[in-house]
């Protein structure tokens, strides 16, 4: 899939799901109750147990568009895109991952808090650009306020709650992030995203 097909998947569902987990267990139980409950992007986070095989398992049983988060080294980019992940994540712009997802052909996530890091990003060659941690840079308020002088940003605010996700959204975000760790189990995994499906529309 090319990176502008993983973009419009990303930006058509507008919810991306972050997988970060003490055991890998909990992440293979949860992501596919995310599923069933209309979810089709989902994250793992590289400080995640067995990342690179969740990642895999993931892409090859079709559990949806699969990325990986909290990449930091081009070490660990290489790993994650040798492993099946459709996009890079970190909490941070980092150079060496941006140039070689550029290389690879497939969307980076570079996190970013400030109008001067997001425009940085964003002339570099970061889609969607990932305002972390949101709720604590204002919320929907922020992403508001930020797009008013830099219209043409592709925002994802991340660390979202359920009911906050219409806010972002209209607000002006392409989509938004929401932890899994919020659900306890599967079971809370599931109703937690047919309550996220129904609050993006």
């Amino acid at each position: 899939m090319k990176a502008e097909q993983v973009l419009e998947v990303m930006y058509h569902e507008k919810i991306v799901v972050v997988q970060r987990e003490k055991q890998a267990s909990a992440v293979r139980a949860k992501a596919w109750a995310f599923r069933d409950g209309g979810i089709r992007v989902q994250e793992v986070t590289w400080t995640t147990p067995e990342a690179p095989a969740l990642v895999k398992e993931f892409v090859d049983q079709k559990l949806g568009l699969v990325g990986a988060g909290t990449i930091l080294t081009l070490a660990e980019a290489r790993k994650a895109v040798a492993a099946g992940a459709q996009f890079l994540v970190s909490p941070v712009f980092t150079k060496e991952v941006n140039a070689f997802a550029k290389s690879r052909k497939i969307p980076y996530l570079p996190g970013c808090g400030t109008a001067q890091e997001a425009y940085d990003a964003w002339l570099a060659g970061g889609r969607p650009i990932k305002i972390f941690p949101a709720p604590c840079l204002g919320g929907p308020e922020f992403i508001r306020r930020l797009l008013n002088p830099l219209p043409f940003l592709e925002l994802l605010p991340t660390l979202v709650r359920v009911d906050e996700i219409q806010a972002y959204l209209q607000a002006g975000a392409k989509c938004v992030g929401i932890g899994a760790a919020l659900a306890r189990d599967a079971a809370v995994a599931e109703g937690m995203a047919r309550e996220a499906v129904a609050a993006r529309l």
